[in-house]
């Protein structure tokens, strides 16, 4: 795994499917900024990118910045 990127899964791995990702874009769309609560990691632009990889899902997070203090709790929200 690299840097900012974070594999999730807690039902083992399987193929994923097209209307797995979309379920996955709108199940970010409702995890929010833990500093800015009314926009989601999503509206923020931090989601870059999902794929399935080996079976889970891959999720790709890039912060606003270098250094910021969410990103902990932005990984652990979206876990």
């Amino acid at each position: 795994m690299r840097p900012g990127e974070l594999i999730a899964g807690s039902h083992g791995a399987r193929p994923g499917t097209t209307a797995d990702l979309d379920l996955a874009w709108r199940v970010l769309g409702a995890v929010m900024d833990p500093e800015v609560p009314v926009v989601s990691v999503v509206d923020l632009g931090i989601v870059r990118d999902l794929d399935w990889q080996q079976g889970h899902l891959h999720v790709v997070v890039t912060p606003t910045y270098s250094g910021c203090p969410a990103t902990e709790v932005i990984e652990q929200d979206i876990q």
